[in-house]
């Protein structure tokens, strides 16, 4: 098993988010560009968001993962499959959204990352390839 990062799409790369205005939704978008095969239990994490942030939705697009389907989950630290649970990802790639039983608005206690863990990896998995995640998200306020 090995963690990776992903960049901000723009912006500053691993920077906490910021709260900007406070009211207005506000989604990050990220993505990790792999050059060697993922693996069973790789886990790709997205920048941190801060404390405090309510996140909304969740969805992930992937180009093709290898010579058969791949199955992802994608949470966050204590619970990796909160958003998506078993998504199956076909070989030519695909899109998963928030559809996990737990999947409901999820307030972070802490600076978090959202991440995308390769629950079964491909047989003949890619060397090179791509996933983007989009997190969508408002603050709190006081």
């Amino acid at each position: 098993m090995a963690t990776f990062n992903a960049t901000k799409s723009f912006g500053s790369p691993l920077a906490i988010a910021g709260n900007g205005d406070g009211q207005s939704a506000k989604i990050m978008v990220c993505e990790y560009a792999w050059t060697t095969a993922l693996l069973l239990n790789d886990l790709i994490q997205s920048p941190p968001l801060p404390k405090g942030a309510v996140v909304t939705d969740v969805s992930i697009t992937t180009s093709s993962m290898g010579a058969a389907a791949v199955t992802l989950d994608v949470g966050y630290g204590t619970d990796p499959d909160y958003f998506i649970a078993a998504s199956t990802i076909g070989v030519a790639g695909g899109v998963a959204r928030a559809s996990a039983a737990t999947a409901k608005p999820l307030v972070l206690a802490d600076n978090d990352t959202i991440d995308v863990l390769i629950k079964v990896a491909p047989t003949t998995p890619t060397s090179t390839g791509s996933i983007s995640l989009v997190v969508s998200y408002v603050m709190q306020t006081a």
